[in-house]
């Protein structure tokens, strides 16, 4: 029994932030977990609990397609038009620089993915002192991060194809 609540408890504690882990119990009172919720049987996924669930903000609705990228006009500021302000470029609603910082923003986030499951293989190179509990565990670790990092690549392709669908010009986003 303790071994179980260790391993569970070190389950846990490994498993990153933005990881979901769905757990039930089930007839014969074992617990069970899962981290992909079609591998719960129906019978029991009313008493499924969500653990680490992610709430992400609301995506911003795409450019229409075939609209041409709105740019402002440099304009006059003032009434007496000394003095003049450059007017930044708008894409698909969104100025420039919110382009780019989400672009960086979202390069960012899949390379610090990409380290921490670089980090995570790298603890498989010597087995020798490990159980085969904490072997598994990690496994399920390197496959939740895994995940995750195609996840972020996904996300990262989308942006680009609403960028290309906005119209924002590719060496702004390099």
């Amino acid at each position: 029994m303790k071994i179980a609540v260790l391993s569970i408890a070190l389950l846990f504690a490994a498993v990153p932030l933005f990881a979901e882990t769905y757990t039930w119990e089930d007839d014969q009172g074992t617990v069970n977990f899962t981290e992909d919720l079609g591998n719960v049987p129906p019978r029991y996924r009313k008493k499924v609990k969500v653990f680490g669930e992610v709430e992400l903000p609301p995506a911003e609705a795409p450019a229409k397609a075939g609209k041409a990228p709105v740019k402002e006009k440099e304009g006059m500021a003032g009434a007496t038009g000394a003095r003049q302000e450059k007017k930044k470029a708008v894409y698909g609603g969104k100025e420039s620089e919110a382009w780019k910082a989400e672009l960086t923003a979202l390069v960012a986030d899949l390379k610090y993915a990409e380290k921490q499951l670089a980090e995570t293989r790298s603890r498989l190179k010597d087995t020798s002192s490990m159980s085969r509990t904490e072997y598994l565990t990690i496994q399920s670790l390197i496959r939740s991060q895994e995940n995750s990092v195609l996840v972020r690549k996904k996300k990262l392709e989308d942006f680009r194809k609403d960028a290309d669908a906005a119209g924002v010009p590719a060496e702004l986003l390099e």
